[in-house]
């Protein structure tokens, strides 16, 4: 992580914190109008093959409160996770560095479809860290506009996703990135080495 002054670090989580109820509401606004959650409640297909997405610092640092909350059995098992599959795709010559070049897409099929390619916080299908979960992990499901086209879920508003205002992924996602530059980062973190970093430290 990052070192800047406290009150720079507090100025910046809190306007996270502020963003994540802005999210929270935007997300609130599509589910009231299709008049239900669109997500089955024992579905994780999304956290499966995510082990390598990009991860900010800023939304590192809140990750971080969840996994330090967690009994450290849990944690270390987390750990291993990260590990096992930094192992894997370091064997086929991925790295932190050369997996934010294209967020991860490259590596991640090395990965695809193995236990090691879900995301490293996923146990037995429940997400552990939930209400400290990235941006994408609260938006994904419904539909997004992700800067360059209307995205959603394939199990999701099937057919009927350009019937809704999508929720504003890319804005959302700059404001991420704009408050990790206030904290002195100017690069992402791919899920199972931020992950594994947070815990050993």
């Amino acid at each position: 992580m990052e070192t800047q002054p406290e009150h720079v670090i507090e100025h910046v989580m809190t306007a996270y914190h502020e963003l994540v109820a802005e999210i929270d509401q935007d997300v609130k606004r599509v589910r009231e109008k299709y008049g239900r959650f669109p997500c089955p409640s024992d579905c994780f297909q999304c956290c499966r093959n995510t082990s390598t997405i990009p991860i900010s610092e800023v939304e590192g640092r809140d990750l971080k409160i969840a996994l330090d909350a967690l009994p450290k059995q849990i944690r270390e098992h987390i750990h291993q996770k990260a590990q096992q599959t930094i192992k894997v795709l370091e064997a086929q010559g991925h790295t932190a560095e050369n997996m934010t070049k294209d967020s991860g897409m490259e590596a991640i099929e090395v990965v695809k479809g193995k236990t090691y390619g879900e995301c490293p916080m996923l146990i037995g299908g429940v997400c552990s860290v939930y209400e400290h979960r990235p941006v994408i992990c609260r938006v994904w499901g419904y539909p997004i506009d992700n800067g360059k086209e209307l995205a959603c879920c394939k199990k999701t508003f099937i057919g009927q996703h350009k019937n809704y205002e999508p929720v504003k992924y890319a804005d959302y996602w700059q404001t991420c990135k704009k408050l990790s530059e206030a904290l002195g980062a100017v690069r992402k973190t791919p899920n199972c080495y931020l992950v594994s970093q947070l815990i050993e430290e």
